[in-house]
């Protein structure tokens, strides 16, 4: 879970859940079988992060069109703990990953215009509190009072996330309900190995650097995670899904960050060789110094990890008065057993994945704390007339990923 490993690798570390669903068929039917005439007892979970105005509107009018009911995290709990084998027809949940602002800006406005829920994982900690923004919206557009471009593109000059005065304006509408996306969307470091370094090319992800591994100054996180050039990024994996935390020492990290300060900035990364100058230093640095590094103990972790989880669920609360917290969704869809436990001793009551080898989709009588979710590109597939083929949805696939390369591309310019 590297963002500076080949770009092959990291494409299909980003498109993983979509390729895996036609290599294994680990999702619901719907997905891949040609003929299925009703849903099978099932309340597929669909995920998104981003929403363009033509296709989501087209997947909120299939679903309204197609009688299907929509429901919000606690709906969709109340059904799940239902007795199993409860004939369940035509449900769905609709889930948005990070709270971009286009929950806002598109999915909010289109949601209210078809009746429909919706439920949205924020990520407390990344969320700007000083912006108290609220922007145009597709209401104001269809008024002509706004451009469609300040509508869909994600400025690298504002919040590419939703800001608080837009959240609380949605929850207090009962149409986008708010729940836990961890409190930093964290990655950490699991290995002393050095994976890579910081270089001009690093994909650090415009919002909150969710691609840069935590790191500590004077032994405390940086949770604001400046990819910083020269810093080494060590192997790394989700914060809940990594068993033990390795520290680096930080001397290493501020020699090597000196070293490309002092010669040139990114000027350096101009030499062939400088990842031997910094390898090189690194060696020396081993042999003459007292290497401060470390891996966190278990108790340590599970600790911190409630502790975070606590904190995401308060800041939630406390900027949504009336609000309660209890549905978790894990960043990059992993965690393991241990962050399970951990998430029900801080007061969860599901969690939510991605795709789960054996379980394609959630039925009464499922365990909450596993809930399987299938991209939101296969709405489209579920039954009903002028249902999508498979070849649309791919096709869709393809075109959404340069549509949102270039937001992408934009909101870093």
């Amino acid at each position: 879970m590297n963002p500076i490993c080949s770009e092959i690798s990291w494409k299909y570390q980003k498109n993983k859940p979509f390729i895996e669903t036609f290599l294994f068929r680990n999702a619901p039917g719907f997905v891949y079988k040609e003929k299925t005439p009703e849903l099978e007892g099932e309340i597929p979970v669909f995920t998104f992060h981003m929403a363009h105005p033509d296709w989501f509107e087209a997947q909120c009018l299939y679903i309204s069109e197609n009688g299907y009911k929509t429901l919000d995290a606690d709906e969709f709990l109340y059904t799940l703990a239902s007795p199993p084998g409860r004939q369940v027809k035509k449900t769905v949940l609709l889930t948005f990953d990070d709270g971009l602002k286009h929950v806002w800006t598109v999915a909010f406005p289109l949601l209210k215009k078809y009746n429909l829920k919706a439920t949205c994982f924020l990520i407390p900690g990344c969320i700007p509190q000083g912006n108290h923004r609220i922007r145009p919206t597709l209401e104001d557009y269809w008024r002509g009072e706004a451009s469609i471009g300040e509508i869909i593109t994600l400025d690298g000059d504002d919040s590419p996330l939703a800001t608080w005065e837009e959240i609380k304006a949605m929850h207090e509408s009962g149409v986008i309900d708010f729940q836990s996306h961890t409190m930093y969307h964290s990655l950490v470091f699991t290995s002393n190995d050095i994976f890579d370094f910081v270089h001009p090319g690093y994909d650090s992800y415009f919002y909150g650097n969710i691609h840069v591994p935590l790191y500590t100054e004077s032994g405390k996180d940086v949770v604001t995670r400046e990819a910083i050039l020269g810093m080494p990024i060590y192997f790394a994996k989700p914060r809940m899904s990594a068993t033990r935390r390795y520290f680096d020492d930080e001397g290493i990290r501020n020699r090597c960050v000196h070293i490309v300060e002092n010669n040139g900035a990114e000027n350096f990364f101009a030499k062939k060789n400088w990842r031997r100058i910094l390898r090189k230093e690194i060696s020396g640095y081993r042999e003459r110094a007292n290497v401060k590094e470390r891996y966190e103990e278990p108790d340590e972790r599970d600790r911190v990890i409630f502790e975070e989880l606590r904190e995401s669920k308060g800041m939630i609360e406390e900027k949504l008065p009336g609000k309660k917290v209890t549905h978790l969704c894990y960043p990059w869809y992993e965690a393991e057993d241990f962050a399970v436990r951990i998430s029900r001793e801080a007061g969860f009551e599901t969690n939510f994945f991605g795709q789960l080898r054996g379980r394609p989709t959630n039925r009464p009588g499922d365990d909450p704390f596993r809930i399987v979710r299938v991209e939101g590109l296969f709405l489209q597939r579920l039954p009903g007339p002028k249902r999508a083929s498979i070849r649309e949805v791919l096709k869709k696939a393809f075109n959404l990923k340069g549509i949102y390369k270039s937001l992408e591309t934009a909101a870093k310019e």
